[in-house]
């Protein structure tokens, strides 16, 4: 799967840069997706950084299946947001 926008939803099965511009976070999930065949498997990696390279938000799962879900109240502020590292499933950003 390709880097997609949809609305303000961005997302990738692979370690891409998302945007480039400067938005807020709302909401990030990475999680195994059946339709693309994408499982998150123990000891998968996910890293998800700003456009600068400072790490927004990482994970190592503990267990099949072990995703992540945050959100930001108002939003965090961002220039731009990149998944660094994914080793399995697909990653959802909501941006505002």
């Amino acid at each position: 799967m390709a880097n997609k926008l949809t609305g303000h939803v961005l997302y990738s099965d692979a370690a891409a840069a998302l945007t480039t511009k400067q938005c807020r976070v709302i909401g990030i999930f990475w999680i195994a997706d059946q339709t693309e065949n994408k499982d998150i498997a123990a000891d998968d990696d996910f890293l998800l950084s700003d456009g600068n390279g400072d790490r927004i938000i990482g994970k190592r799962a503990s267990f099949i299946g072990d995703d992540l879900g945050v959100t930001y109240g108002p939003g965090l502020p961002c220039k731009g947001v990149t998944i660094t590292t994914m080793d399995g499933g697909v990653c959802y950003v909501w941006i505002t």
